[in-house]
């Protein structure tokens, strides 16, 4: 069989595709694409067991049909190519397969014989149950549930229904949520037609790999789900995956009312403390605000290697003196993963979590960041 097909559009689908592939799984054909030649449409599918990604190229003059499976090392091939029409020749009976431009032509030996792999064993992704429920969101919207919360989620596999993001769905508004215990995300949207309340998991990986597809599209992304698998229906990708099974925590019991508000601007805040964490212990990483009328000074010292730092921030604040301690890298985390020029950062006291929201809230879009203190000695 033989085909036609942009080195480009061939090359960007297969490095948004790989990102599911695992170097070692138990079954090693699924170390490989899936490539499914049938009416002129190749579809180009990834897995790794539990998470099936896939996406198609429309083709001229290729009416037959084959399937077989190609060996990522391909794309080394493909990205030292210019951007030519490539022809590829596949045999039908051993998937021997020759690539040739303008430039010249490419024998593969990918898997030391010549040849690629009949398709024939190639994990088929699951589908879902016929009561499945479905719901349709723009790209945008659920780019911004998804990025402004998975870094949040935690790492730890002992406690999994925290590597994931939730997606806690009512009739009109859906809430994403991510937490590790010592920090934790929550990103409203309101206004939008569900007609359900329902909620899922989604781990980490697939929701990095939708976060990589969504910021090239602008459509309706439909989202379908049962007890077990998710499914995300995109104009030029299809991904379906398992849910991560489990309760996830009350994330709402966390959050608390804090009295004592400040509004600052973030980038001064958090150029600060990069520079003030520099001088922090290593082990802990604490940086210290004490809060007072209109400032807040930012400290840190490392007792064993007798060092210190010290900057103070202008702000907004008109309560009592206050005094907490924080994780460096995390509030840099948060305050990274945050747009707004100002914020208000909510406190009650040293023991209590402080709470971090934009001074201005879209109406349709409610943004809540929380950080557990450290203890000051």
């Amino acid at each position: 069989m033989n085909l036609s097909i942009s080195r480009n559009e061939l090359y960007n689908k297969l490095a948004i595709v790989q990102k599911v592939i695992n170097s070692k799984t138990p079954i090693p054909i699924a170390e490989n694409f899936l490539f499914k030649i049938e009416n002129n449409v190749l579809t180009i599918v990834a897995t790794d067991l539990e998470t099936t990604l896939s996406t198609a190229i429309n083709l001229e003059n290729c009416p037959g049909s084959i399937i077989f499976a190609m060996p990522p090392k391909i794309m080394e091939i493909l990205k030292e190519l210019p951007e030519q029409i490539l022809s590829i020749s596949i045999d039908e009976e051993t998937f021997k397969i020759d690539l040739q431009n303008e430039s010249g032509s490419y024998k593969s030996d990918f898997l030391g014989i010549g040849v690629g792999q009949n398709g024939e064993d190639f994990p088929r992704p699951k589908e879902l149950d016929t009561e499945y429920k479905s719901l349709k969101i723009t790209s945008e919207l659920l780019l911004n549930g998804i990025s402004r919360t998975v870094f949040a989620t935690a790492e730890e596999d002992s406690r999994p229904t925290m590597t994931g993001v939730l997606f806690d769905m009512f009739d009109n508004n859906i809430t994403f949520v991510a937490t590790d215990a010592h920090k934790l995300v929550k990103y409203n949207m309101s206004n939008i037609n569900i007609g359900f309340e329902n909620s899922f998991i989604l781990p980490k990986k697939p929701a990095l790999t939708l976060k990589n597809i969504l910021v090239r599209t602008d459509e309706l992304i439909e989202i379908s789900f049962d007890d077990k698998n998710i499914s995300f229906r995109m104009p030029e990708y299809e991904m379906i995956c398992r849910r991560i099974e489990g309760k996830y925590p009350n994330y709402n019991a966390v959050i608390q009312k804090n009295p004592f508000k400040a509004i600052v601007d973030r980038q001064s805040l958090l150029s600060a403390i990069k520079r003030v964490k520099v001088f922090s212990s290593q082990g802990t990483g604490l940086i210290i605000f004490n809060i007072s009328e209109n400032k807040i000074e930012v400290s840190t010292q490392d007792i064993d290697f007798s060092t210190s730092a010290k900057e103070i921030i202008v702000c907004q604040y008109s309560d009592q003196p206050m005094e907490i301690g924080f994780k460096a890298a995390l509030l840099e985390e948060i305050l990274s993963n945050m747009q707004d020029n100002q914020i208000v950062i909510e406190l009650a006291d040293a023991s209590k979590a402080g709470i971090i929201v934009p001074f201005e809230n879209d109406p349709d879009q409610d943004l809540l960041m929380l950080l557990m203190p450290m203890f000051l000695n």
